[in-house]
């Protein structure tokens, strides 16, 4: 009987999306053995190193993915453990750079405790900034148009765990970590001309 890796857990992978099925497949059936990925386990340390040059896809097309179990604790304050600039905007990018790719792990436990039906806004962070925007059209004194308010009150709510001010640039700097940098700009101008 040929060894197994362990099975994925909390942390930083260099993966391709390929790896990341195969790696997720294996959680869901621990005991599959037909397919062996490329996935790397990093520290936080190489990670940064990795990210700060650029995260760009390796020969293999891999990139960083960090994994985070989905549990009680809220993703944003995980991910403070793994990458503590995340908010910041991302001066590391450059051509060719991808996101990091944030991939919540659900485990049996995790899965048991999640309710199927609840909807973004109704998930404990976000349900009362949903409650003060349908009251006041603005959430933590930032004016927040309809069209955007999924993407705004998640940033704001992973802001506020972090300690972090709420403006308007800080809600750019942080959504221009995982979105392109047409739909940031987009995102600003509606921003910038609600609370012109």
């Amino acid at each position: 009987m040929r060894s197994q890796r362990p099975l994925l857990s909390e942390g930083w992978y260099l993966m391709s999306v390929t790896d990341l099925e195969i790696e997720l497949a294996r959680v869901r059936d621990p005991g599959r053995r037909d397919e062996v990925s490329g996935a790397e386990a990093l520290s936080v340390a190489q990670a940064l190193r990795y990210r700060d040059a650029g995260n760009l896809p390796d020969a293999r097309g891999r990139s960083l993915r960090l994994v985070l179990e989905a549990d009680d604790d809220a993703l944003s304050l995980k991910r403070l453990r793994f990458e503590p600039d995340y908010h910041d905007p991302p001066t590391w990018r450059r051509s060719g750079s991808k996101p990091v790719n944030v991939v919540p792990l659900v485990t049996g436990a995790s899965e048991a405790r999640r309710d199927p039906e609840a909807v973004w806004w109704e998930q404990p962070d976000v349900a009362d900034l949903e409650n003060e925007w349908r009251e006041t059209g603005m959430v933590a004194g930032v004016r927040v148009p309809e069209g955007y308010r999924g993407f705004v009150l998640k940033t704001v709510a992973s802001l506020s765990a972090a300690g972090a001010a709420i403006t308007v640039e800080s809600i750019v700097a942080s959504l221009s970590r995982w979105l392109t940098p047409g739909q940031v700009a987009e995102i600003r101008a509606a921003l910038e001309r609600a609370n012109g």
